[in-house]
């Protein structure tokens, strides 16, 4: 029954500093970064700039244009603005929650220094009072932060059914958390414990080894953590399979026992910023949802005894797992390194809450126990790890976009647009330097702008949620397959019979990027803050825009070039046509797509940001494109 405790040697370590090939790897993805993004202008190379937008995506999970709408830089050394300890801000919709995420960062050339706890108490303690406390603020530290205050109301005031959440993200490119400070880090949590479950108030301190396994790896590993199994029955109480090496990629140790539910409801606690679900494609989908709403009803019933037969439980991973039968007692601990629950967000957070809700936490019964299926996987069996991921949660196992990554329709669409020399990155992390290819996209990238501004689905997209649905549902009459509609051979290469028109949708796909982001560099050129800050959310409207006014020379010009062999001069010639129809057109289209903003938000009663997801604002914009399509461009003031 007993396993022999693993050595300090074998255990994986998680370094705090990063090594020099770890800088240059993570200075690499920054430059891919810059490159794929000409129109944010940040030259690759800007490290301490580039850091901050790496770190923001890898934390809040956002695309690229995501980030160039709605990252926020309120720095006041390069905006001159006051918002004193808070250097950038994004408010992003996630389900039926609304986050705000504050943003402080150090960064150090050297990639040296550390977290300073005396730093990270300084800045939440700050954030806490200012967006949590402000009535008992004074108005001279209240005016400093307007313009994120007034920012988040407006969000919260066009979505009023979304649950507000602030989290704060103190985030340096040094060492980790030293070992004699994470007590304090730990009283800093049970401070704000309160704050957390009633106003989602979180905070999170990363450093540069944090950033680096968010980039290569999607999440930051776990520290060494103990679950106790009940050992009520004895001997049977724990099921233990130490299967050890074998040629068939198995896992080396499966245990299935029950735990009580304090111990996990005390690991969300201590992983506030979801370490625990980094496997996860969704994170906790809220208490509206039915599964959730079953869920602590029973186990806040009188049968909550009941809870750990009636729920499916908790699937968990990890690098190394050390068990002993104790000489005594009824607890069976079981040590894990670098674990994650793969199967059971849901239960593991309706739990947290029904533990901490003001509403529940009296009918929380603590005596509940939840079944656990753990798995010892070396981290090499990377087949087996994804094949049980997608065999215990089909539906939130990983990321949708990493589940379609290997399709053979990606891997055709890739191979024919390495013909155009143009790069395509079906992989998260595959690194396709910009000085290789004509210009640099992703699949994200791909099927985005092609939904934007060719299906004219721009208010679809301005929401988070709706975008990863689009990854998620691949079937024959989902959109993913309307949108990547190349049809192939049994061998997984392009059908002859059909490649006119495949080669035709992966121009399609360069036309709509190039449009996008030609638009959203001409945004940053609009001197009027009061302008710009709509036109940023606008970049699908805008290139859509210009499509629609120009469609039939569009179809006219990528039907011509399809007809040629794929080659960098066919690609390159229509890549300076569609920019010089940006260069043309984009400040018509921005008075167009003003016009009908401003008329529809008189009409309706809506803010900006309303409009902008609202389907019915979307047609009266492209309406008033067609409208216009005969008209010649004019040449209209932008600042």
């Amino acid at each position: 029954m007993a396993s022999k405790p693993t050595s300090s040697k074998a255990r994986k370590a998680h370094p705090d500093k990063l090594t020099p090939d770890q800088i240059a790897a993570l200075q690499a993805r920054m430059n891919l970064l810059a490159e794929r993004n000409p129109s944010w202008n940040i030259k690759p190379g800007d490290y301490e700039r580039l850091y901050e937008y790496v770190a923001a995506q890898k934390i809040t999970y956002s695309y690229d244009d995501e980030l160039f709408e709605k990252f926020v830089c309120v720095d006041i050394n390069r905006t001159g603005k006051e918002e004193e300890l808070l250097d950038s801000y994004l408010i992003q919709e996630q389900g039926d929650e609304l986050h705000l995420h504050l943003f402080q960062f150090k960064f150090s050339k050297a990639y040296e220094g550390g977290i300073s706890t005396k730093e990270l108490y300084s800045f939440v303690d700050r954030m806490h009072r200012v967006f949590l406390r402000g009535d008992l603020e004074d108005e001279k530290t209240l005016a400093a932060y307007a313009e994120v205050r007034k920012a988040f109301d407006d969000a919260r005031t066009a979505n009023k059914r979304l649950k507000s959440r602030i989290r704060c993200h103190f985030i340096t490119n040094g060492q980790r958390l030293a070992p004699s400070d994470r007590p304090k880090v730990d009283e800093m949590r049970e401070v704000y414990r309160f704050d957390r479950q009633t106003n989602g108030f979180t905070f999170e301190a990363y450093a540069g080894m944090d950033i680096y396994d968010l980039c290569e790896h999607g999440r930051i590993p776990i520290q060494d953590e103990v679950l106790e199994l009940s050992y009520e029955f004895k001997d049977t109480s724990v099921l233990h399979h130490p299967i050890g090496a074998n040629p068939n990629g198995m896992p080396l140790k499966a245990i299935v026992g029950f735990v009580n539910v304090n111990q996990l409801t005390r690991l969300v606690d201590r992983y506030s910023n979801n370490e625990l679900f980094e496997k996860n494609v969704r994170f906790f989908l809220g208490v509206g949802k039915d599964v959730n709403k079953r869920i602590i009803a029973t186990v806040t019933s009188d049968h909550s005894s009941w809870f750990g037969f009636m729920n499916n439980g908790v699937s968990i991973i990890a690098d190394s797992v050390h068990l002993n039968l104790p000489p005594a007692g009824k607890k069976v601990p079981v040590q894990l390194s670098n674990m994650q629950i793969i199967n059971g967000c849901q239960t593991v957070n309706a739990l947290y809450h029904a533990k901490h809700d003001p509403e529940l936490r009296d009918k929380f019964q603590g005596n509940s126990n939840v079944l656990v299926r753990i798995y010892e996987i070396d981290p090499a069996n990377k087949a087996f790890t994804d094949a049980l991921i997608l065999a215990t949660n089909s539906q939130n196992a990983i990321r949708p976009e990493d589940q379609v990554a290997n399709d053979p329709v990606q891997r055709a669409l890739q191979e024919l647009l390495r013909g155009y020399k143009i790069g395509y990155e079906r992989k998260e992390g595959e690194k396709l330097s910009a000085k290789d290819f004509l210009l640099v996209l992703t699949k994200e990238d791909a099927a985005l702008a092609y939904l934007g501004v060719f299906l004219e689905y721009a208010s679809k997209l301005r929401n988070s949620l709706s975008r990863r649905e689009f990854f998620r549902r691949n079937d024959e009459d989902s959109d993913y397959a309307k949108v990547f509609a190349l049809q192939l051979t049994g061998d997984g290469v392009l059908d002859s019979s059909t490649e006119l028109q495949s080669r035709e949708r992966a121009l399609q796909f360069v036309a709509a990027h190039v449009l996008v982001q030609g638009c959203r560099e001409k945004v940053t050129s609009v001197s009027a803050a009061s302008r710009k800050g709509a036109l940023r959310k606008a970049g699908f409207y805008l290139a859509g825009i210009i499509h629609v006014r120009h469609q039939a020379e569009f179809d006219k010009a990528i039907k011509a070039a399809a007809v040629e062999s794929p080659a960098a001069k066919v690609a390159q010639s229509l890549i300076s046509e569609f920019q010089k129809r940006v260069d043309a057109g984009f400040s018509q289209s921005v008075n167009i797509f003003e016009k009908e903003l401003k008329a529809f938000v008189e009409k309706n009663g809506k803010d900006e940001d309303a409009a902008l997801k609202n389907s019915d604002f979307a047609k009266q914009v492209f309406k008033a494109a067609k409208l216009t399509s005969s008209e010649p461009e004019l040449n209209l003031p932008l600042s």
